[in-house]
């Protein structure tokens, strides 16, 4: 099996893919690729059988029908502002995360914060994979790409994520020093996980390649049945909104298979 997983950003120069093959005995992880346009990424998904994104699938359907609402009718409904801010699965994940490991973590907003400008690329490069491929690919995740979310993923299997993503006085150097720390946690936890030639140095160096990585990770737990899925109450929501894929307890010692 071929994983892919995928840091997306609003811009080319923040947008990371990571490739891991999988066999019987090892995961071989080759050197992500950090500054993808549109075009280079179909490419990559293309190329894999399963697919990890880290952006947002869609919007609170509260908000789109509102703005409808307003755009066609002049009307504005009165609606909880939290119900305009966050998806259904968004407060799934601070549930689970506080459930699980009694840490506060919640997605930002896709209808209130900069992330939207990410959600409007993913929707782009979703309606290019339709152009390609004459297929759109399920909010909910249900064929093969799933939307996911790495901080999460790192808090529910056990590792501490401050500072990987930048640090207090030489963030720089701080945050290069815990992403090294955090590489070295997870090959503890799972140590059939090799690099290619380049691979563990950007990963080291660029938080941006190691979410890609780590979104690579989860598609492969997705594939085994290892993520959590909406349940039945949450799925019609989900093929709307999007429906972020948690990785289940322990899950990562078991992606081997």
């Amino acid at each position: 099996m071929r994983t892919v997983g995928v840091d997306l950003s609003a811009a080319d120069e923040r947008t990371a893919a990571a490739t891991i093959d999988w066999s019987a005995d090892r995961a071989v992880v080759a050197e992500p690729t950090v500054g993808l346009a549109d075009g280079e990424l179909l490419d990559r998904l293309a190329d894999a059988e399963w697919v990890g994104i880290d952006a947002p699938f869609g919007w609170p359907r509260p908000m789109v029908a509102a703005v409808h609402g307003y755009a066609t009718e002049g009307s504005w409904p009165s609606v909880a502002k939290a119900d305009f801010r966050y998806r259904r699965t968004d407060r799934f994940v601070r549930e689970t995360v506080l459930a699980r490991v009694s840490r506060k973590l919640s997605p930002l907003s896709v209808s209130s914060d900069r992330i939207a400008l990410t959600a409007w690329r993913l929707a782009h490069l979703r309606e290019q994979a339709f152009e390609r491929s004459g297929v759109r690919f399920d909010l909910a995740g249900r064929d093969r790409v799933v939307e996911v979310y790495p901080a999460a993923a790192l808090l529910l299997w056990g590792f501490e994520r401050n500072g990987y993503k930048g640090g207090q006085g030489e963030p720089g150097e701080a945050s290069t020093l815990i992403r090294e720390a955090l590489v070295a946690a997870i090959e503890t936890q799972a140590p059939w996980l090799t690099w290619e030639k380049g691979a563990w140095e950007a990963c080291i160096q660029s938080d941006d390649a190691l979410d890609a990585v780590l979104a690579a990770l989860i598609a492969r737990a997705a594939a085994l049945g290892l993520t959590i899925e909406p349940d039945q109450g949450d799925l019609e929501l989900a093929a709307s909104e999007g429906w972020i894929h948690l990785p289940g307890p322990e899950s990562l010692a078991k992606l081997l298979g």
